[in-house]
């Protein structure tokens, strides 16, 4: 994909959050936009770096693996996706955020495959917050433990919670599960002077703003739907 088509799409997106921010009374600088660029290639990856945008996001370890050494300029990757201890030690010199971490484990296994890491790596605690059995995530029970095992760590940074809204829901529902995200951050304020939201994609992201995400994660608006399942790289 062209990159200036990318660009005309996310400064279109852009207007569209800054509307939301305007109708809740919050500035757009507020917010962090993550394009998803998981099962597009290669070169639509890197066209989203190449018009600018600074974060990008994978849900999977192997496309993480198979892009990242054909990317090239200034930007950030996000793992979004569920991490299993097994493939912590390939991911983690190739990231610089992982929004997805459910368990004092995976910290422990984070934490010590991060020690030859020159800079601190991103952490989130993903948190369910909807009871749909397909979503990861720890319970509300758990995330401050887990948030304080991170925020103890010399080379993993805590910086906030994320959660995936619930599918196909109304926008009360939906809001209800960013608000009681957004009411958990409250409990783990002191760990950090400034909490991430991580909340909001395509369909969902003008709720999430209105419940105070800081960071929304985007893909199918920008970049349409995806392209292939596997094989990453063309």
């Amino acid at each position: 994909m062209d990159k200036n088509i990318i660009k005309n799409r996310y400064d279109s997106l852009q207007e569209r959050v800054a509307l939301a921010c305007q109708r809740c009374g919050r500035n757009p600088s507020e917010l962090r936009t993550i394009v998803v660029t998981k099962t597009h290639p290669v070169e639509t990856a890197q066209a989203v770096i190449d018009a600018g945008i600074k974060d990008i996001a994978e849900n999977r370890v192997q496309e993480i693996e198979a892009k990242m050494p054909h990317l090239k300029g200034d930007f950030n990757m996000h793992l979004i996706g569920h991490l299993q201890t097994n493939k912590v030690n390939k991911v983690v010199p190739l990231v610089s955020w992982i929004q997805s971490v459910d368990s004092v484990r995976l910290v422990e296994k984070i934490e010590n495959s991060a020690k030859d890491v020159q800079s601190k790596i991103k952490v989130l605690v993903q948190v369910k917050t909807s009871e749909e059995e397909t979503k990861s995530g720890c319970n509300e029970q758990e995330c401050l433990e887990i948030a304080q095992r991170i925020s103890q760590s010399k080379c993993l940074e805590f910086c906030g919670l994320m959660t995936i809204g619930p599918l196909d829901a109304t926008e009360a529902v939906t809001r209800n599960a960013f608000a009681g995200l957004r009411t958990l951050a409250e409990q783990c304020r002191e760990l950090t002077p400034h909490i991430e939201l991580s909340m909001g994609m395509s369909s969902d992201f003008e709720w999430a703003i209105a419940e105070g995400s800081t960071m929304i994660r985007v893909g199918t608006l920008l970049l349409g739907q995806r392209e292939y399942p596997v094989n990453p790289v063309s």
